[in-house]
């Protein structure tokens, strides 16, 4: 009886769809709510934690992965000016292996952004994976030691309301 009291009193006070805070690698992210995961992997000093909105009925889903990889002491001391260009610079490269995986492949602008208070850089790009249209929004920030990829996508030509979920997780990440 005092343990069902307890659950009603909690459940009163905590509101639906909380998501609690997930470590991806340097950085904290609530995951939205409907993201089935996390599917963690480790290799050669880097991590990568994604997770899926699937749509019912159907194949596929809106992606949300988080990758990083510790650089060590190069990047201690680095301004934030350097942060922004590292940041612009390695987005470059990663949704650079993005590209290699997609057919009529078009990259937009790359902005400047913050995450968790720090210079980042963000870009949408579009392409196709056979012949299905693919979207995506990538981000890129130095955190400490780290270089820090996030990414969303979705099939089709505009960015989805899980994919905007998404993005709202991701800008609001916070350092670990």
């Amino acid at each position: 009886m005092l343990v069902a009291l307890m659950w009603l009193c909690i459940s009163l006070i905590v509101p639906c769809g909380l998501v609690l805070g997930a470590d991806a690698g340097p950085l904290v992210i609530s995951v939205p709510e409907g993201f089935d995961g996390p599917i963690r992997s480790e290799k050669d000093g880097g991590m990568t934690i994604a997770w899926v909105k699937r749509r019912p009925g159907m194949e596929g889903g809106t992606l949300l992965q988080i990758s990083s990889v510790d650089l060590g002491a190069s990047l201690d001391g680095v301004t934030a000016a350097q942060r922004l260009e590292g940041a612009r610079h390695y987005l470059l490269e990663f949704v650079g292996g993005i590209e290699q995986k997609r057919g009529n492949f078009d990259l937009g602008e790359v902005e400047q952004v913050s995450l968790a208070g720090l210079p980042a850089a963000r870009v949408r790009w579009t392409g196709t994976v056979g012949d299905i249209a693919a979207v995506g929004v990538m981000y890129c920030v130095l955190v400490g030691r780290s270089v820090v990829s996030l990414h969303t996508q979705d099939l089709g030509f505009v960015i989805t309301p899980s994919m905007y979920s998404a993005m709202s997780a991701i800008e609001g990440v916070r350092v670990r």
